[in-house]
This record gives structure tokens, C-alpha cells and sequence, in this order.
């Protein structure tokens, strides 16, 4: 229902509208009295308007209007307590040439700065909207400043409507000069530090599903400015290769409830499957228990510190792992034309990037798995020398500790005199993860429990492992021999 366009109240000089010089531009029109309204609004002057007079402003970043039903019957009831602002749709147009194309409304009197869930309420209750006239946003073209400002004072927004508005501030004109806004006038006039400005630009770098989901609640904003990192082979973040790195390791974050970390290690992995020759989809295989541990070890286990985030689920707690039935079949073997030490070899090249990608992380191990690990190095001295050199080139190569420090000896008594518990800690972790590998990828030998519990650590942690045709034939002659 259409209402009539209601008069414009002023307030009174002293109480907060208008310029204050209403008296003398009354005098000077020669009006008295009631002929005050025959005067045109001021900025800055507190309207009451029929909604249907004012068009929604097309530089609103908001997708959707969420949670509407409890604000319109809020509204019904009460009316509409917080103004909001307006301008002249046609000075928002003179001003703003470039988005005069996509007004929705262009007759109307008046267009939208904030306020656009204010209005919607009031379009559905046929409530009158009490709005500021601030011609002067579109005048010193700041209407993007004031809906960022606006944004950063309210909650519901998602993640990427607050990135939309940051970037529509980020193509603004400098209003006194011919070009855009530098990145530290946007953080300046965004409200935000530089690294907040940033990660929010850089989710509108992602595939749109991925934006979708995020915009939907489905991803975090921590975990979708980690996909964001994710890059092609030429280092580029936002290319179409890149992009589908991207989406993968969201679909595996979604379909195999993956933390974000993990899921980037796997789709790394996947990336160099070139170097994993042999590997070929093979039906699971049943997995011996991996070393003995304790129940009260088990409760003991605790992930280094650092909060889990929406989004960041636990990785998978098993290899996938089904019961060889009786009388069934062999698996295939590999064809005679590939040699098994290749294929070996091959699956150690891939479990070696496993092991560097399971060490970048912050949360590596628990406390038992690490336990396990120490305990078998110290038990084995003889395995020291190559796990520590192996160790430390995967430490250096992360950019791990003492840099300075070339040879192994050097380095881990470096790392021991540190006083650094982190450190400590992980280049322990990494001796007996190198330990482990330096045994699994020994050419001539068959494999024996600690090697299937080897691979399956690598496959449950957040390295994401996934167990190549050879390896998980070796799984299968160790568990068959223990039938």
C-alpha cells in the first residue's frame, strides 16, 4: 500500500537538526509560519519518509538479508528507533556516474546509504522510515566509508560481505585526487589493521563455491584465508590451476571432514603423485595394530597447544581397513614390466614429503605418538647417525632452528642448549619420524610391524597420507603371514 509522502520534521535549533540557520533562510524566502516545509531538507536533518520513496543502494555488499522475520515483527510493533541515512538519489547519481546504471530506483526521491534491513522492515510492515539526509556522503563521495563503518558495527555480516565492502572501498576515487586509494589509505579508512584488510580480500580470491560456503557458514574465516595460500606450481594464488587446489581441498575438508591443514597436505600430496609411480586405487587391506601403547598413554595423548576453529575438524582415525575374508583372493600383483624396487623407491620419495609437510605443522604429534617415536630411536643407537642427518635436512629445509648450523651434531646440540621447548620438541619428533622412514625405504628388506605402523601414522596425522599400490600390498603379505 502506497503511503503519502509524509512532510519532513525539523528539529529546533539547539536540539541536534538541521544547520541552525532556519530562522534566516525563512526570513530571506519571505515564509512564516506553516510555509517552513515549503523549504527543501538540509543535511544533516532528521526525515520521516514512506519506505516506498527511497531506492536500496546498489553499493550495498549485502548478499542476502538474514534474519528478517524477528526484525519485521520487532518493527511492526515498535517502529523503526534507529534512523537511517539517506541522499538525493539524483546527487548520489551526478556523484557516483559509475553505479547511476545500477540504481534499482531511479525516480525515487531518495536512495540508501545504511539501513538497508531497517528498510526492508519497513517495507513490509508499512512503517514510516525516520532517516539523516547526508547528501554530503555522495557529495564527498564517501558513501563507501560510511557502509564499512556501518558494517564494522554491526553483527550477521559473513565473512565475504564484509570482504565486498572493503573491496568496493579499495576501488574508490580519492576524492581530491584522480586515483585509487592506496592499501594503507583503505585500512586507515576501513576501520581494520592491514593483516585483517588483507585476509578479508584475499577470500574474494577464491573459487565461488568456496566464497558460498564461507558466505554460508560452512568454512571459517581462518580456514578459508589458509585455502587462500594454496598455490599453483608457478607460485600463484589465483590462477586456475591454484583454484583447483583450492576446491579440492575444501571438498576433502567437507566430504572427509579434514581440518583445513590436513586437507592442504593431502591435495600437496596429490600434487606429486608423478613421483609415486604405481599407485593406483586398491581395496584397503587389513592393518596390524601399529606399537603397543598403554591406555594410560592413550589418555595422556594431547595436541600441542593451538584452539581448533570451525572448520577444523580431526583427521581420520584410521587407515581405511577391512578384514582379508578367508579363501579370498590375492591381490593383483604388480605388473612384471615394473620393477618392485622402483615402486619402492617411488613410495619413499612420497612418504618423505609426507614426513616434511606433517613437520611444517604447528600440531605435529601427540604426546604418545612422539613418545613411541624417542623411545625407539634410543633403543636402536645404531639408527641415530641416519635418522639425525635425515632429521636435520628436513628441519633446514623448513627453515626449523639454527640455520647457522650445517652439520647434525651441531645442529641438535644448537637445539639442546636452546631452551626452546617447541623446538626441542620437534626436532626429538623428527629423529624418530626419520628413523622410521630411513628403515621403511631400505631397499632388500621386508616389511614388519613397525614399518605398517609407520605408513599408518603418516595416513591418520595431518600429513593425510595415502598408501601407494606397493605399500599397501606390503600390509598385506605382513598380515597374512600373521593369520
Amino acid at each position: 500500500m502506497t503511503m503519502p509522502l509524509p512532510r519532513p520534521k525539523r528539529k529546533k535549533k539547539g536540539e541536534g537538526g538541521g544547520s541552525g540557520t532556519l530562522r534566516a533562510d525563512r526570513e530571506k524566502a519571505g515564509l512564516t509560519g506553516g510555509d517552513i516545509h515549503a523549504l527543501p531538507p538540509e543535511d544533516g536533518e532528521l526525515l520521516e519518509l514512506a519506505p516506498e520513496t527511497i531506492s536500496p543502494n546498489p553499493m550495498n555488499m549485502r548478499l542476502d538479508l538474514r534474519d528478517m522475520d524477528a526484525m519485521i515483527a520487532d518493527v511492526g510493533e515498535r517502529g523503526i528507533h534507529t534512523p537511517g541515512i539517506v541522499m538525493h538519489t539524483k546527487v548520489f547519481m551526478e556523484c557516483y556516474p559509475q553505479w547511476a546504471s545500477a540504481v534499482k530506483y531511479p525516480d525515487r526521491t531518495f536512495i540508501l546509504g545504511p539501513g538497508h534491513r531497517r528498510h526492508a522492515a519497513a517495507l513490509a510492515t508499512g512503517r514510516i522510515m525516520p532517516a539523516i539526509l547526508r547528501d554530503d556522503l555522495a557529495r564527498d563521495r564517501r558513501v563507501e566509508e560510511e557502509l564499512v563503518s556501518e558494517n564494522n558495527s554491526r553483527s550477521g555480516l559473513s565473512p565475504i560481505e564484509q570482504a565486498m565492502a572493503i573491496d568496493l572501498l579499495r576501488q574508490r576515487v580519492h576524492e581530491d585526487e584522480d586515483r585509487a586509494l592506496s592499501f594503507d589509505e583503505v585500512v586507515e579508512r576501513a576501520g581494520y589493521t592491514a593483516g585483517t584488510v588483507s585476509k578479508y580480500l584475499a577470500l574474494l580470491k577464491l573459487p565461488r563455491e568456496v566464497q558460498q560456503a564461507i558466505h554460508i557458514g560452512d568454512l571459517s574465516m581462518r580456514a578459508s584465508y589458509s585455502l587462500s595460500l594454496l598455490k599453483d606450481t608457478d607460485g600463484k594464488k589465483e590462477s586456475p590451476e591454484a583454484h583447483a587446489l583450492q576446491l579440492r581441498a575444501w571438498q576433502l575438508m567437507r566430504d572427509e571432514k579434514l581440518s583445513v591443514e590436513t586437507a592442504k597436505n593431502r591435495v600437496t600430496l596429490e600434487g606429486h603423485q608423478q613421483f609415486h609411480a604405481g599407485k593406483s586405487p586398491a581395496a584397503p587391506v587389513a592393518v596390524p595394530e601399529p606399537r603397543e601403547e598403554s591406555s594410560a598413554q592413550a589418555r595422556e595423548d594431547q595436541a600441542p597447544s593451538g584452539a581448533t576453529v570451525r572448520g577444523e575438524t580431526a583427521a581420520p582415525t584410521a587407515v581405511a581397513v577391512i578384514e582379508t575374508a578367508v579363501g579370498a583372493a590375492p591381490a593383483a600383483a604388480p605388473a612384471p614390466a615394473v620393477d618392485p624396487e622402483l615402486l619402492r623407491k617411488a613410495a619413499a620419495e612420497q612418504r618423505n614429503l609426507a614426513c616434511r609437510l606433517l613437520l611444517a605443522e604447528e600440531r605435529f604429534a601427540k604426546g604418545a605418538e612422539s613418545n613411541a617415536r624417542l623411545v625407539t630411536v634410543v633403543l636402536n643407537p645404531h639408527e641415530w647417525k641416519q635418522a639425525a642427518a635425515k632429521a636435520h635436512g628436513w628441519l633446514m629445509e623448513l627453515k626449523k632452528g639454527p640455520s647457522s648450523k650445517k652439520r647434525p651434531t651441531d645442529y641438535f646440540a644448537a637445539v639442546a642448549a636452546s631452551e626452546d621447548s617447541g623446538l626441542m620438541h620437534r626436532a626429538a619428533f623428527a629423529i624418530g619420524l626419520a628413523a622410521d622412514e630411513v628403515r621403511a625405504a631400505q631397499p632388500g628388506r621386508a616389511w614388519d610391524a613397525r614399518d605398517v605402523a609407520h605408513v599408518q601414522f603418516l595416513a591418520t596425522s595431518r600429513a593425510s597420507y595415502q598408501l601407494s599400490e606397493w605399500e599397501q600390498q606390503q600390509v598385506e603379505l605382513l598380515s597374512r603371514g600373521k593369520q
